[in-house]
């Protein structure tokens, strides 16, 4: 790796720009500081279903309808960082791990297993300059599923 206060730049303007992207896909292009947030745990179909409900109440409450539709109520991932566009790596089975979606950071890199040679990613994912250069380093091959 090059100079460490490179990467903390690099990884400081990352940090900037999806927390732009991420203000920018919100319903007014972006949540007002007064925003209130709520928070939603969906760990499977049953917590889905619970909150695809709760959203159809608050549509039938016209006040509420505009809050989500202004912005002025936002649904957040519960235990979810500040960062949910970043990759979900799993671990490596047999030297290989698959990513579906998001983006894959040097970080994320960096927390695979020793033994990982080869990173399979759907057409959706991203790879940042630094974890492309650490898997390079790391003699790790990247496969672009179909």
């Amino acid at each position: 790796m090059a100079d460490p206060a490179i990467a903390a730049l690099i990884r400081e303007v990352l940090a900037e720009e999806l927390a732009r992207i991420a203000k920018d896909k919100t319903p007014s292009g972006a949540a007002s500081s007064s925003a209130r947030e709520e928070h939603v745990t969906i760990a499977g179909d049953g917590d889905l279903q619970k909150f695809a409900r709760q959203v159809l109440k608050y549509a039938a409450a016209p006040k509420l309808r505009e809050d989500i539709e202004q912005g002025r109520l936002v649904f957040r991932l519960a235990g979810a960082g500040a960062d949910t566009h970043h990759a979900s790596v799993p671990a490596a089975q047999g030297g290989e791990t698959t990513v579906e979606t998001g983006i894959i950071s040097e970080r994320q890199v960096d927390q695979l297993p020793k033994d990982t040679r080869k990173l399979r990613i759907a057409k959706r994912v991203r790879l940042t300059p630094l974890a492309r250069d650490r898997l390079r380093q790391r003699g790790i091959s990247i496969e672009r599923m179909e």
